[in-house]
């Protein structure tokens, strides 16, 4: 597993381990995010490879979210985690916390090829603030671990949208990220 198919996983992670659950709604807003890399351990996990990545997460920190009324009211971590698999992602869940202020889950998700990622988060969340910890540890096929990655995201809403703020669209009826949509075969 290299590094560079342990930061594709990661992405769709931040919005999975970063959207609120059922129970504790975001405030609409402007939220924006900060990723800070911990550990980036690896086949070609050079200090100059974490600088840049750090720097790429620093660029995305200086960008603002208007998360809307209608985007809070369809955010669903617990719901999220279950179409990961539906995602392609093959994961298999356990520990899964996703009621409350602390939040967590433990993860295996096997890759084409034989290896594996295992996933492993935890934090805070409340509807003005949240602070979670990634761990991202790739396997080969032999169960060799081929490289780690630790993060911390922590995002914050700093009132209401301003002019500036990134406003995703909506996303369609259907779509697999909606709540909505459920699970696919």
């Amino acid at each position: 597993m290299s590094l560079r198919n342990i930061a594709i996983l990661a992405l769709p992670l931040f919005a999975v381990a970063c959207g609120p659950e059922a129970q504790i709604k975001r405030q609409p807003g402007s939220w924006s995010q900060k990723v800070e890399i911990l550990k980036l351990e690896g086949k070609g996990a050079t200090p100059a490879t974490r600088l840049q990545m750090q720097k790429m997460f620093d660029t995305m920190a200086g960008l603002s979210i208007c998360v809307t009324p209608a985007a809070v009211a369809k955010e669903d971590l617990g719901k999220n985690l279950e179409q990961m698999g539906s995602r392609g992602q093959n994961c298999t869940f356990s520990n899964r916390d996703t009621t409350g202020p602390s939040i967590g889950f433990d993860a295996v998700c096997k890759q084409a090829g034989g290896g594996s990622m295992k996933l492993t988060a935890i934090g805070s969340n409340a509807a003005t603030v949240q602070d979670i910890t990634m761990t991202m540890v790739g396997s080969d096929a032999a169960g060799k671990t081929q490289g780690t990655m630790e993060m911390r995201v922590r995002a914050i809403r700093g009132g209401d949208c301003k002019p500036g703020d990134i406003t995703p669209p909506e996303l369609p009826a259907g779509h697999p990220s909606v709540p909505e949509a459920g699970l696919k075969p």
